[in-house]
């Protein structure tokens, strides 16, 4: 009885806007696209977890050069601010990859601060799917790109994940 008057005393959770657009990427979808001018054909899966209060992206290469990443995505400190963290299996003893982030026309951008670069993940809708674009921005380099995907909505059977 006393679990329930806590539960309608506490007022329900709303997805601010920043968070509902990240949520656009829920689902499967399979990747294509280049990173460092290489191709790196991968899958990705978007879920919701803790009562929507966060949402993870995880991805992962199906060519020659494993790599996985996740990424978890939560409500910033405005409606239209985002924040994330990137880990992945190329990770190390870096600085924490805190990425922080807002909505932009048609999607919304993270910028990841390490020492010696920021990366500048990019996602833009296209049509039923996503463009996901890294650039680097390297201290006294001209910024490049990075990474360069495209995303296309397909059926989870068959994928896996390790995280």
């Amino acid at each position: 009885m006393i679990t329930l008057m806590l539960m309608l005393a506490t007022p329900a959770y709303t997805v601010p806007p920043g968070l509902a657009e990240v949520a656009g990427l829920q689902g499967c979808w399979r990747v294509s696209g280049q990173v460092q001018g290489k191709d790196s054909p991968a899958i990705a899966r978007g879920q919701w977890h803790l009562g929507r209060r966060y949402f993870t992206l995880q991805l992962r290469a199906i060519g020659s050069d494993p790599y996985e990443a996740s990424i978890t995505y939560g409500a910033g400190e405005q409606p239209r601010a985002i924040g994330s963290f990137f880990l992945d299996t190329t990770g190390g003893l870096y600085e924490p990859s805190l990425g922080l982030g807002e909505l932009e026309q048609g999607g919304f951008v993270q910028r990841y601060r390490f020492s010696d670069a920021t990366y500048l993940n990019r996602f833009t809708r296209t049509g039923t799917g996503w463009r996901w674009t890294i650039t680097e921005q390297t201290k006294g380099k001209p910024t490049s790109v990075f990474a360069d995907y495209q995303l296309r909505a397909a059926s989870c059977r068959g994928m896996r994940f390790d995280y």
